[in-house]
């Protein structure tokens, strides 16, 4: 064991005395009042703790790379210390992780950047508090090695604990954790102008599309429509555009009604299908079953339809449904997407109704 107990006894009184998180900090939910100043939080103060097997390493340069990635988010990084700042974000780098409280399996503890229960190689964990209140998002970034000490050995590196550093803060700058912060923090607005910025490039664009079902709002809509223009970023955006709410059904119901892309039809299909599953809005319902069955409708985009509409569980579908089941089954087409139809049918019917049948 390359660690001894002096040395552990002072990164413990380091960490307990530096960095709140681990100890007394409260993890109550937040205020409205809180989370409307995140929505618009634009000074940042960054605290670094960078730790080796040796003890505490130098953190500059895991400072240096948070705070340039806060900076190209449009964030001002406050270092004097007497300086007001909005929030406060903690970045703890180690060799060696230490221990880490574990979200509960599911929800945030599936997503991108959750801590692994496994994981026990350098990491870097990332947390923010407002009015000294610690919440409960948490990012981990980790090296593509776990033991730091037989990699650094491999390749000629007397300390391990530089290159793991090293490493962690090489990690930070490709990290997508800038965007899920400001996905927590609901920066529609922020993140919807770099979203149409010209000069934003095209991976940031589609990091910010991937983040942006967690910020419904009229900004972000608005912004991912005019991405819509953008060929590279079309698809993506559309998705997204299905957690944007009720106000996005118009722009998707012309989308699968004029669009001569095949993709697209079926895209925006799917998308309204997450806007009547979360809303429950029957309106959408209308226009759906009049196009369901139009005629030369392509089978790719008549299945998801069908998909759709068995989302947004209403009587009004059960009809329609059987009268298209009865086609479907009865048809000689040999397209394998015809299958596809078949079964996405009686799903829908199913979720609609589990006594409907389409042999009735």
């Amino acid at each position: 064991m390359r660690i001894v107990w002096p040395c552990l006894l002072l990164i413990s009184i380091l960490v307990a005395t530096i960095s709140p998180t681990e100890s007394w900090a409260r993890r109550n939910p937040l205020t409205t009042e809180q989370k409307e100043r995140l929505a618009t939080a634009q000074n940042i103060r960054i605290q670094a703790l960078a730790l080796t097997e040796k003890g505490v390493g130098n953190s500059e340069d895991i400072h240096r790379a948070v705070a340039e990635r806060m900076q190209a988010m449009g964030l001002t990084v406050v270092d004097e210390p007497t300086a007001p700042y909005d929030v406060m974000l903690r970045v703890k780098c180690e060799e060696r992780r230490s221990f880490v409280a574990m979200n509960k399996i599911g929800g945030d503890a599936d997503q991108p950047g959750a801590p692994s229960r496994l994981w026990k190689g350098p990491s870097c964990q990332l947390t923010y508090s407002i009015d000294t209140q610690v919440t409960s998002w948490r990012q981990e970034i980790r090296t593509k090695f776990e033991d730091a000490w037989e990699v650094a050995k491999a390749h000629g590196k007397k300390d391990s604990g530089l290159y793991a550093l090293e490493h962690l803060r090489q990690a930070l700058l490709v990290s997508d954790f800038p965007f899920e912060l400001l996905a927590e923090w609901k920066q529609a607005k922020r993140m919807a102008s770099l979203l149409v910025a010209k000069a934003s490039r095209i991976d940031t664009k589609e990091k910010i599309i991937r983040v942006a079902k967690k910020m419904a709002s009229s900004d972000m809509l608005h912004a991912l429509q005019l991405s819509m223009t953008d060929a590279h970023l079309a698809a993506q955006a559309i998705q997204a555009m299905g957690y944007m709410g009720t106000a996005a059904s118009p722009v998707l119901l012309k989308l699968l009604k004029n669009s001569e892309s095949v993709e697209i039809k079926a895209l925006a299909a799917q998308a309204l299908g997450e806007i009547g599953s979360h809303s429950g809005d029957v309106t959408i319902l209308p226009p759906l079953l009049a196009m369901m069955d139009s005629p030369h409708i392509d089978l790719h985009v008549q299945t998801e339809i069908v998909k759709a509409i068995g989302k947004i569980p209403d009587r009004l579908s059960v009809d329609p449904l059987k009268k298209l089941g009865v086609k479907a089954w009865t048809s000689r087409s040999d397209d394998p997407r015809m299958k596809d139809l078949r079964e996405a049918i009686d799903l829908s019917l199913w979720q609609i109704n589990p006594n409907a049948h389409t042999e009735d």
